[in-house]
């Protein structure tokens, strides 16, 4: 009973300490400051709109620099939980996931209490529709999921290394 009672005290202080910055910080380098230079040919873009409006793009800029993902689709081709399974046997499945799709980075994680490994990084369940019907010949019981992409995610492409070899035609 204490504690309930100790956290109704708890609850006021804390909506009262949630108040919201007022202060948005000026963006770095956005779009609205590129448009305005003036451009190599001498053509420049002017935007008139209400100052709200303005102060809204800016806000919307600023929360793009602070968010380090964005919302996409991932191909997931296998899930097992965490009980008794074995890390290297999905690692090794995971890279021979990457050694016959080389264009298509895979990714093993753990959402709790499951590994998956999911692969492919899209902006649209349209986008991975193509990839999905050559990597269900391998995996049929593969499929689109919704996820969060990390942009650091994004530099990680397997075997960008490699070169290409044309074979000879033979005479």
């Amino acid at each position: 009973m204490s504690k309930f009672i100790f956290l109704l005290f708890l609850i006021p202080f804390r909506l009262y300490a949630v108040d919201t910055d007022t202060l948005t910080p000026a963006p770095r380098n956005n779009i609205l400051t590129e448009l305005q230079q003036t451009g190599k040919q001498g053509g420049k873009v002017v935007v008139h709109c209400d100052a709200s409006i303005h102060h809204l793009l800016k806000l919307h800029i600023h929360l793009n620099e602070q968010r380090q993902s964005f919302p996409g689709y991932r191909i997931q081709i296998y899930s097992t939980g965490s009980f008794g399974c074995n890390i290297e046997q999905l690692k090794e499945m995971r890279n021979k996931f990457e050694q016959t799709f080389t264009y298509i980075p895979a990714y093993l994680k753990y959402f709790d209490p499951d590994f998956k490994i999911r692969v492919g990084n899209y902006h649209s369940r349209l986008e991975c529709i193509p990839d999905l019907y050559r990597i269900r010949k391998f995996y049929p019981a593969s499929y689109p999921v919704k996820t969060d992409i990390l942009l650091q995610e994004l530099s990680r492409i397997p075997m960008q290394d490699i070169p290409v070899i044309e074979m000879e035609e033979e005479e």
